[in-house]
C-alpha cells in the first residue's frame, strides 16, 4: 500500500491561473453558481471561431489520476482543479492497495466536434474523493484545507504533449481531418465558482 500526493495535478493550468479568465477562440464556462461534492459540474464549451475544431475529451477520463499508472495512456485533457483566493492549488492524494492498469483504446468516442460559433454542454461529476477499486482511490487532500477560507473550482483544457497529439489512430485523425475538422491543441482555462465545504 502506498500513497502518492500530486501537487495540482495540472501544474501549468494552475500556473498560467488568476483571477481573469484566460479568454481564447475556444472558451469553456462553469455555468454553476457554486459547487459542492457529489454534484455535476455544468459546462458551456463556445466555438467563438469560423473554424471547425474538435478537442481530445472523453467523459471516461475527466479527473482520471489512474493515467498516471497507465503509461500517460488516457485522454486525460480536461482536469477538474481547487484553488484558494490566493491561487494556491490543493493536492491530490493517490491511495494505492491494489490499483488497477488499463490501456485504453481510443475511438471516435474520445472526440468533441465544435462548428463555428457552436455551444456544447456537459456535465462532469465532481467528487472529493473517487473510488477506483475496493482498494485503490483518490482524493482531493482535505486535511491541507482550512474552512475559513473560501476555495473555488474551475476547469482546464490542456493537451501536454505529443502523444495527446497522437493519441488517436490514424484512421480516426484521418477521417475527422477529412470532414475539416482541426484539433485544437491550445489551452483553455474556465471561470471559476465558489466550493461549498460542510463545516
Amino acid at each position: 500500500m502506498k500513497k502518492i500526493i500530486f501537487i495540482c495535478f495540472v501544474l501549468i493550468g494552475c500556473a498560467k491561473y488568476n483571477r481573469s479568465e484566460i479568454r481564447s477562440d475556444i472558451d469553456i464556462r462553469l455555468t454553476n453558481t457554486s459547487v459542492k461534492d457529489s454534484t455535476d459540474l455544468k459546462i458551456t464549451i463556445t466555438n467563438n471561431t469560423l473554424k471547425n475544431y474538435y478537442l481530445l475529451y472523453s467523459s471516461k477520463s475527466v479527473n482520471d489520476i489512474m493515467k498516471e499508472f497507465n503509461n500517460g495512456e488516457s485522454l486525460y485533457t480536461i482536469s477538474v482543479d481547487i484553488v484558494d483566493d490566493k491561487n494556491s492549488p490543493i493536492s491530490i492524494e493517490l491511495y494505492d492497495g491494489s490499483c488497477p492498469i488499463n490501456i485504453p483504446v481510443h475511438t471516435t468516442e474520445d472526440i468533441l466536434k465544435l462548428k463555428p460559433k457552436q455551444k456544447v454542454k456537459l456535465s462532469i461529476p465532481f467528487r472529493m474523493k473517487t473510488n477506483v477499486s475496493t482498494y485503490c482511490y483518490y482524493q482531493y487532500v482535505i486535511d491541507t484545507i482550512d474552512l475559513n477560507k473560501q476555495y473555488y473550482v474551475y476547469v482546464d483544457y490542456y493537451i501536454g504533449n505529443e502523444y495527446f497529439k497522437n493519441a488517436l489512430p490514424k484512421t480516426v485523425k484521418d477521417s475527422i481531418e477529412q470532414m475539416g475538422y482541426e484539433l485544437y491543441d491550445k489551452q483553455i482555462v474556465s471561470n471559476r465558482v465558489p466550493l461549498v465545504l460542510k463545516k
